[in-house]
């Protein structure tokens, strides 16, 4: 037993004198994984050169869309999935392009998902999912997409700035996605508001409208709740990731105008956030608020 014990130590400090420190290999296969091949569709080539995001449309089996790299969806595995129509793979193309036209690559190779998955449907019965995010590297869409108050697909090169529900609800998924490729919170972020609760003094609120069913004290409470502690919405006060997403898919789909009047004129915790946003991302060459901006034109000017 000490023979088997010394001549394991012996191996382990050998291999170790190889190389003292390890480093990566040159080709672990995870780009390969991630990469649309060389037959794929122009746009979807043009998309992942462009901002590193492989538009899928099509797969052998259901494991190969449930199955992610961080998360198995083991429920919709077993009630299945329908696949795209072919023919409506124009319009995924155009609604993706829409999507990333004013986020730079550099944006969205840092932080996105690495795939954007189109299908018909997305589970079965009453597990159908129109949106899902599978791990962080997989946004799966269904198409048309049946998000409750999305609209009929009548001009697919426009379309995601007809839809504002569905903008709206793809911005949720991916600022989620941004937020869990993060490393560590931003610091001036945080510091720009009240510290986070797991949202215990918004559970209160709620917990009292539930007894006293009074509306008005409710919507008052959140109102103080998120003007002093610099949160968008009650639930943003639980934790970093629930605020900062919130606050990222807020800039992408509202002009400056309606976001000054509705959350910073009033709260100087939000006014600090919002610049915190602004200037994290234009570090990667984005202008948030200008996706924004152009969405809120777009959207209102057909």
């Amino acid at each position: 037993m000490k023979y088997i014990v010394y001549l394991t130590i012996a191996l382990l400090a050998g291999a170790c004198t190889k190389e003292e420190q390890p480093v990566a290999s040159e080709n672990t296969g995870i780009l390969d994984i991630f990469t649309p091949g060389a037959d794929a569709d122009p746009v979807v080539r043009g998309i992942y050169d462009s901002h590193g995001i492989w538009v899928r449309t099509a797969f052998s089996s259901v494991q190969e869309i449930t199955n992610g790299y961080l998360e198995v969806d083991a429920l919709v595995r077993a009630r299945g999935v329908q696949p795209l129509d072919p023919a409506l793979e124009s319009e995924v193309f155009a609604y993706t392009s829409a999507l990333l036209a004013n986020v730079p690559g550099s944006f969205t190779k840092a932080f996105f998902p690495l795939e954007i998955f189109y299908v018909q449907t997305y589970g079965a019965s009453w597990w159908i999912y129109p949106l899902k995010h599978l791990g962080r590297s997989r946004l799966v869409i269904s198409w048309p997409n049946t998000t409750t108050g999305a609209i009929p697909v009548t001009d697919p090169v426009n379309h995601y700035y007809q839809d504002s529900v569905l903008a709206v609800g793809v911005w949720g998924i991916i600022a989620q996605s941004i937020v869990s490729r993060m490393e560590n919170p931003i610091e001036e972020f945080v510091a720009a508001g009240k510290p986070y609760d797991n949202g215990q003094a918004y559970d209160q609120l709620v917990n009292a409208y539930y007894a006293d069913d009074d509306l008005a004290k409710y919507e008052a409470g959140v109102e103080a709740l998120t003007r002093e502690g610099g949160y968008l919405t009650g639930g943003g006060s639980r934790d970093f990731r629930a605020d900062l997403s919130g606050w990222i898919r807020l800039l992408a789909t509202t002009s400056y105008e309606e976001i000054r009047a509705r959350y910073l004129d009033d709260s100087p915790a939000r006014a600090a956030k919002y610049s915190v946003v602004v200037d994290f991302a234009r570090q990667y060459g984005w202008d948030i608020q200008a996706t924004g901006n152009t969405f809120h034109q777009r959207h209102n000017n057909p």
